[in-house]
């Protein structure tokens, strides 16, 4: 999803990079290699093993991109604002960034908690922030209709999570027959309603 809203960027930056599981995703189907930022010194022994070239601050980036995107990072960072302007100084005008975030506040649960969430999102809580940071927003829609009901779902039953809607066969179980109806869903245009998650692109103006 988020590659497609950066088709044609050749300098790619994903904030966030984790073990470098989606930026070896991003290479495979874009066949552009995109440089991380991670500030985890051995996630970032991991990427360099992987031959992903590797940032540990923002402020150490010397140089702009023409693309950048983020999946479920946005929401670790205490002052996000703060996050997205150093982002956006980081953008060639005119580029653009795709972020993948957790949606609404009410979903907001002890798991979100435990795995370090501050927030999850509302739509213009999210619209909001990005224009303090100086983006103009091209996009921003829900992901995974059926989500919202599931995760509520995990939230109330939080005593059983794991045996049940936490457990790795649930979750398999959940990707593989319900999420694609989720998907048809979505593009039916419950994206515009509600749903797990945000997909929000915004762009740097010239």
């Amino acid at each position: 999803m988020l590659s497609q809203h950066l088709k044609g960027a050749s300098a790619v930056l994903e904030f966030g990079a984790g073990i470098g599981t989606l930026a070896t995703l991003w290479h495979s189907t874009t066949k552009v290699r995109p440089e991380c930022l991670e500030i985890d010194r051995t996630l970032r022994q991991t990427l360099v093993e992987r031959g992903f070239h590797c940032y540990e601050t923002i402020e150490s980036i010397q140089k702009t991109f023409d693309g950048i995107y983020t999946s479920n990072v946005l929401e670790h960072v205490g002052d996000d604002v703060a996050a997205l302007k150093q982002l956006h100084s980081k953008l060639r005008p005119g580029s653009s960034i795709a972020i993948f975030v957790p949606a609404f506040t009410c979903l907001y649960s002890e798991f979100d908690s435990s795995i370090g969430h501050y927030r999850r999102y509302g739509k213009r809580e999210l619209l909001n922030k990005l224009k303090l940071a100086q983006f103009e927003v091209l996009t921003c829609h829900f992901v995974d209709s059926i989500g919202f009901f599931a995760w509520l779902s995990l939230k109330l039953r939080r005593h059983q999570a794991e045996q049940r809607l936490g457990s790795g066969r649930s979750l398999r179980i959940y990707d593989k027959y319900i999420y694609p109806i989720s998907k048809i869903l979505d593009a039916l245009g419950l994206k515009h309603v509600l749903g797990k998650n945000l997909l929000v692109v915004a762009m740097k103006v010239s």
